[in-house]
């Protein structure tokens, strides 16, 4: 109650501080004829508004001022005239100053192409992005990172994040196969793998998801609907992104109500699976100004059935029990209000909901199945299903504050999942009939409130530039799972329960400085302090005959500092080069342990562990912007690792902060626009991760100096490639394009700890994903708003065998997953 309070007071401090702050529509005073950097400077202090332009283009040049009462466009074109420059607005406050490019004869365009909304996907789009925590061109922030544009995952054909991480370079995404249906999940960057997805930081916006490494259950992923991008940011992101962002971040950054322009679309899609059944999608958003600059809305809503391919049987006697059985439905809905007291105050409350539900598990059993055959067979005796429910409330504050922008935001989520495991089939099928199956439930309930209080100088230009942050998270979890996850029960088949009942907090402040050494020379020092602390209590139901109930309550804490110091050098308007040294880090927690039903004491708890990364970059635009070149090389260094260590036929197994390892590589993108209507496009990374410590327990290896981090089948490919073409051209009235898209990703030689006959975990039925080609295909025919799509995902119908795993190491039941057989569908798109 108290922070909601805050947040409201904070709202009526900034309200009362509007008035001394506004960003008037019209210039208040003269800006007399001086050097065009000085004018533009006097323009951005009187309008509010950030100019984002190279210094470069305005040496030399002098304005010839412009006098009161203009609008900020008049204005801006009177400063501007005969320097050779334009500009254009980014968004509502931030405008680009580029230099005018020589006009060409239009190409020839198909009737009302003036009216076609979209991006053409021939062109090198200029994409805004947030990563830097400010409204910057992706080709001027000194990060590497993916995006992907409404406009880009829908010609990908993704549904779902796990799709799109597979299509992004140097991200690695899985679930285990082995437990339910697939609800723990792993996503890693860059190959700083935890098998647990607590070394890669999710957003909305402003708000992270926390996750509980120790929980049976992953996180609850955003749906692909009414986003205006997502960012995939490589590297460490300790100082503005903080804890769990070790290996990277990924933001989901929705679309926001807009003050001045309506807007709508509408999608629907249905489509055909190989040997499995139909899927479809409908749904649309709409917002705009309800009053014109003062109050404006979004609403949309969603809907989408994604159709089984997998069969489940009675391993006895082949019968199919329930047929493509592992269909998925999933909803989303938003709502969000922006209103605008005045031109330098917004404030945006804003609800976002999302369910998930999935009939069995994507899973078969290798032994009754034949990927290559196109005969996938799940032999479980019971459905395991898995139901998911997300709900964000948010509230954002955002106000110019002359010299400074201010930005709050305050944020609510609640998740409710449950589903159901199989335990019969957890020893292999050795139960005595079909009929034996075990029906273990699992359930999840998590609430999460965030804050975060952020400060930045409003001038870009100016030589010394600032951010300062404070944050706030308090995060719990109340759960009922099994004694182990699958992260920690290769040791041993234990068949308990237990309830858990967690508490997390985090406290932090951060400050990040950009300083101008020369005119194109900028160092930027930040830091970021956190308190992390937690508190978890545990109650472990009897284990006939070990031993009775038995209860537990362990806290611990921890105040990690990460620093990140930044170079970067603009050497012209087209090239940026940048060097990057940070750190990142994770909290520590506690184990699990249930006493003397396991032959050793498990640690009570493990500390924070932390990489140290350093990177080179650039970012070029070369042949009048024809060619986009993003390229960096990179050394991680992760120090006090907490390593998983499975114990020998417990089924449990606990964490502890042991060992070294090391990742190094490189990301390359590339994208050329060879002619007006074609353009292609190569992603690729490269990712050696491996232990630099040889790690045992008891005389048994637990990992060795050079494994490959990560245990199988969750181990990231050392290279992946995605590469597409697009070409464009007008038939009858249309704007046609043809697009094709491929996905490469290699598969990981090793060495495993799990090939080692003297490893805790032994498993040398495991093995690493074989390499694998995606290829999609998409045909779009555009007119003035609206689109038609013909489309072929998994073109070539490659059906590997994935994610090969026993769910204890010891184990004759090999689950295993593939992708999606070929699917060949038809979407529409109403832009509005």
């Amino acid at each position: 109650m108290s922070s909601v309070l805050c947040s409201w007071a904070l709202v009526a401090l900034l309200g009362a501080t509007a008035s001394r702050a506004q960003s008037p529509a019209r210039l208040a005073t003269d800006i007399p004829p001086q050097p065009l950097a000085e004018a533009l400077a006097a323009y951005a202090r009187q309008t509010g508004l950030q100019l984002v332009f190279v210094s470069e283009i305005a040496r030399g040049k002098t304005s010839n001022g412009a006098p009161a009462g203009l609008t900020q466009e008049a204005a801006l074109s009177r400063l501007l005239d005969g320097t050779g420059l334009q500009f254009e607005f980014l968004n509502e406050r931030s405008v680009r100053i580029l230099v005018a490019k020589p006009e060409l004869p239009p190409a020839p365009a198909p009737p009302h192409e003036e009216h076609r909304s979209g991006e053409s996907l021939t062109t090198i789009q200029e994409i805004v992005v947030t990563a830097a925590q400010r409204d910057e061109l992706q080709n001027r922030v000194p990060i590497s990172m993916g995006v992907w544009t409404p406009q880009a995952i829908e010609a990908s054909g993704a549904k779902d994040f796990a799709t799109l991480a597979d299509l992004t370079p140097g991200v690695e995404f899985d679930a285990y196969p082995d437990y339910s249906a697939g609800i723990e999940t792993n996503v890693a960057i860059r190959g700083v793998n935890a098998k647990d997805g607590s070394t890669t930081a999710i957003y909305i916006d402003d708000t992270p998801i926390p996750t509980d490494p120790a929980s049976s259950f992953g996180r609850e992923y955003p749906m692909l609907f009414d986003l205006e991008r997502v960012e995939v940011l490589r590297g460490p992101q300790g100082v503005l992104f903080g804890e769990g962002a070790e290996g990277g971040a990924v933001r989901f950054i929705t679309v926001q109500p807009s003050l001045t322009n309506y807007s709508g679309v509408a999608n629907s899609e249905f489509s055909e699976t190989a040997r499995g059944a139909p899927s479809y999608q409908v749904g649309g958003a709409v917002g705009g100004p309800l009053t014109q600059d003062v109050l404006g809305f979004r609403l949309g809503a969603w809907l989408q059935h994604d159709g089984g391919f997998v069969d489940r049987v009675d391993p006895y006697t082949d019968t199919i029990v329930d047929k493509n059985a592992n269909g998925v439905r999933s909803e989303a809905g938003n709502a969000a209000v922006t209103i605008a007291p005045s031109e330098s105050l917004q404030i945006t409350p804003s609800f976002r909901y999302q369910s998930t539900d999935v009939h069995d598990t994507s899973a078969f059993f290798l032994s009754l199945s034949d990927p290559a055959g196109g005969v996938l067979r799940n032999g479980s005796g019971l459905t395991q299903y898995y139901s998911d429910r997300f709900e964000l409330v948010s509230l954002k504050v955002a106000a110019a504050l002359g010299p400074a922008d201010l930005s709050g935001v305050t944020a609510y989520t609640q998740r409710h999942a449950s589903a159901l495991e199989d335990n019969a089939t957890l020893d292999g099928l050795n139960q005595t009939g079909y009929a034996s199956a075990k029906a273990d439930p699992v359930w999840l309930n998590q609430t999460d409130l965030s804050q975060e209080l952020r400060l930045a100088s409003s001038d870009r230009m100016a030589r010394l530039s600032w951010i300062v942050g404070a944050s706030y998270v308090h995060a719990h979890c109340e759960e009922s799972q099994d004694i182990a996850n699958s992260v920690l029960a290769d040791g041993g088949a234990l068949n308990g329960k237990q309830l858990v009942d967690r508490v997390r907090s985090q406290v932090g402040a951060y400050v990040e400085v950009d300083l101008q050494l020369r005119q194109r020379l900028t160092a930027s020092v930040g830091a970021r302090v956190e308190r992390d602390s937690y508190s978890s209590f545990q109650q472990v139901e009897p284990i006939a005959p070990l031993v009775g109930e038995q209860n537990f309550s362990i806290s611990g804490a921890a105040t990690p500092v990460t620093p990140r110091f930044n170079l970067a050098y603009q050497a012209d308007t087209y090239s940026l080069y940048y060097a990057t040294v940070a750190e990142g880090y994770r909290m520590g927690g506690p184990n699990d342990t249930v006493g003397v039903a396991c032959p050793v004491s498990t640690p009570l708890t493990y500390r924070p562990d932390l990489v140290w990364s350093y990177e080179i970059g650039a970012k070029n635009s070369l042949f009048d912007e024809r060619l986009q070149v993003d390229s960096a090389v990179f050394y991680i260094a992760w120090r006090d690792m907490q390593l998983p260590i499975p114990l020998t036929n417990c089924g449990l197994g606990f964490a502890v902060n042991a060992g070294t390892a090391t990742s190094d590589g490189f990301d390359l993108g590339l994208q050329a626009a060879l002619s007006e209507h074609l353009k292609i496009s190569l992603t690729a990374a490269y990712t050696n991760a491996h232990y630099d410590e040889t790690v045992t327990l008891n005389n048994l290896v637990v990992v060795a100096r050079g494994d490959a981090i990560g245990a199988l089948p969750l181990v990231t490919p050392p290279w992946s490639v995605t590469t597409s073409a697009a070409y464009e051209m007008a038939i009858a009235g249309a704007r046609v394009t043809l697009s094709a898209q491929d996905a490469f990703h290699s598969r990981n030689p090793g060495p495993f700890a799990s090939d080692d006959p003297m490893a805790v975990t032994y498993a040398p039925i495991r093995r690493a994903d074989p390499s694998t080609n995606l290829l999609n295909l998409r045909a779009t025919a555009g007119w003035s708003d609206f689109e038609l799509s013909l489309f072929v995902n998994n073109a070539i119908d490659s059906q590997p065998t994935l994610q090969v795993r026993n769910h204890v190491s010891t184990d004759s039941l090999l689950y295993a997953t593939t992708f999606r057989p070929r699917t060949i569908g038809v979407a529409g798109r109403w832009r509005f």
